[in-house]
């Protein structure tokens, strides 16, 4: 089986039978895999805490049939861990992440995508009070990078509604940071 080794930002998880995960990762060469990770959710695991929602790391996997690859070792490379704590930032990473997934297909490469998703993450810990501002910019570098709104446009109303709109479906994370303003 043919195996290769990339980075990125773990943006969802799903358990898997009794002990796996999928786990979908954005990377920069490959876009969006899905990967399983067995035994992940086993208490001896020592692969787990690397894993989590919003690390980035650096995993080695082996094709699979179809879409799911197998993942073999993975590296952590960080985890953000100066916002972590703070329930509105997790809320603002998890947006980011859920947007990320909802309107990128699976293994269509997007560098730029991954650049303003790790620039993103990153700047997550100085945000002031008035973080919906810088939000929304990022939100809109996304859908301009993804082709779905001109480059030299802005745009007035609701990100979210546009976000929405594009995807043809809700995205979950809106209505939980309503209640947070």
């Amino acid at each position: 089986m043919p195996g290769y080794s990339s980075e990125g930002i773990v943006i969802k998880r799903q358990n898997f039978g009794e002990a796996g995960k999928i786990i979908t990762l954005f990377t920069r060469e490959k876009g969006k895999i899905n990967l399983l990770a067995k035994g992940i959710r086993k208490t001896t695991s020592k692969r787990a805490g690397s894993l989590e929602l919003f690390n980035r790391v650096k995993i080695s996997a082996v094709k699979g049939r179809g879409e799911l690859d197998t993942l073999t070792e993975v590296l952590l490379v960080e985890n953000f861990a100066r916002w972590r704590k703070y329930l509105g930032r997790i809320t603002i990473a998890y947006q980011l992440c859920e947007v990320v997934d909802r309107l990128t297909p699976d293994r269509q490469p997007h560098p730029e995508i991954f650049e303003i998703l790790c620039q993103s993450l990153a700047e997550i810990s100085v945000l002031k009070n008035d973080w919906k501002p810088r939000t929304d910019e990022w939100f809109l570098e996304i859908i301009r990078e993804l082709g779905f709104w001109p480059k030299n446009q802005d745009y007035h109303g609701d990100i979210f509604d546009l976000i929405e709109e594009i995807a043809s479906r809700r995205i979950n994370s809106t209505s939980f940071i309503q209640k947070l303003k």
